[in-house]
């Protein structure tokens, strides 16, 4: 069986009728039986949107290993919850938002990092280089040690590592809200003591 194209807000949009309606009812089916854990329905959603969601992506990041990335966090975060996993609305219309908004998060990281990072150029080339490296390093480190275990590991995740908000999560086994709460608050207690030290 073979699904109708699905087409981008640039495209014209086809006339709306059967032929939507029964590839939602197939997309529900995949779902229903990729909550079952249906490997094969899995990976029959995979074949049929990969392409189309790595080149939606593409249109946000501008790389194609990005955009292969930010198609594969969308596919994995689904077989991943997949027991939970349940489109409010069309399938389709579900993975083209998953994928916008992990193209939006991976951009406003990249943004982020890429501030901290001229800061910290900046910062470093104002007094002597090296030395004040160092001892960037070592006060970052020792505030890290300072921090509870968890918001420690936290973010040590995320500032070294560079994980996402949900691969932390599934790494220590908690939400992505506590992620979150957790990295505000050892940022915050980082700058302090940063500032101290400054």
């Amino acid at each position: 069986m073979s699904l109708p194209r699905t087409h981008f807000a640039s495209e014209p949009r086809p006339e709306t009728g059967s032929d939507d309606a029964s590839t939602n009812a197939v997309e529900r089916a995949w779902a229903d039986r990729i909550r079952a854990g249906d490997m094969d329905a899995f990976e029959t959603l995979y074949r049929t949107y990969w392409q189309r969601l790595y080149t939606f992506a593409f249109r946000y990041v501008g790389s194609k290993e990005e955009a292969e990335d930010v198609a594969q966090e969308v596919f994995y975060r689904i077989w991943r919850g997949r027991e939970r996993w349940v489109p409010a609305g069309a399938v389709r219309g579900y993975l083209y938002l998953s994928v916008r908004n992990a193209a939006r998060d991976r951009l406003a990281r990249a943004a982020v990092a890429q501030r901290w990072r001229l800061r910290q150029v900046g910062t470093t080339t104002e007094i002597q280089p090296d030395v004040a490296a160092a001892e960037l390093t070592a006060s970052v480190e020792h505030a890290l040690a300072d921090l509870p275990p968890k918001r420690s590991a936290v973010c040590k995740l995320r500032l070294i590592d560079g994980l996402s908000y949900a691969q932390i999560a599934d790494r220590l086994g908690i939400s992505e809200k506590t992620v979150e709460t957790q990295l505000a608050r050892g940022l915050k207690f980082l700058r302090d003591r940063i500032r101290q030290v400054q």
